[in-house]
């Protein structure tokens, strides 16, 4: 897409502080880092959504991303690889994304706060065929 910020440093229209890429994916320091080497690891090709993306592009986008987990995983004492859909789910730019950050103990970094639910009747049930469903 011709507006994304992610196809344009892709293209090396905009700089970045560029990790690693190869022919598939490209991994950079995100620009407002919630840690110290907060990365970014995402396809070349264009896809918004996690659904969206080839099987070929989605296995080499999973081996950079373990590839750059092994790398920050030597010197930070664990990792959050989080990855977010549509804005609702506070995706930002539309090109799909993985955020690894960085966590050393006392970090202060809040991921995954979020209110706990409880299936009342057989409601888990009726998710659950509902997922099967719709599973291609």
């Amino acid at each position: 897409m011709k507006d994304c910020i992610f196809c344009k440093i892709i293209k090396k229209e905009i700089p970045a502080d560029i990790v690693f890429e190869d022919s598939k994916t490209i991994a950079f320091l995100d620009i407002n880092p919630a840690s110290k080497g907060h990365t970014l690891v995402m396809p070349k090709n264009h896809y918004e959504l996690v659904s969206e993306i080839s099987d070929n592009d989605c296995k080499e986008l999973i081996i950079t991303i373990k590839k750059i987990s092994k790398a920050l995983l030597k010197f930070n004492e664990g990792l959050n690889v989080v990855q977010n859909n549509k804005k609702v789910a506070n995706q930002l730019v539309p090109h799909l994304h993985f955020h690894l950050i960085p966590r050393n103990n006392g970090d202060n970094i809040k991921i995954g706060e979020w209110s706990h639910i409880v299936y009342k009747n057989n409601e888990s049930d009726n998710i659950i065929k509902k997922i099967k469903e719709f599973i291609e």
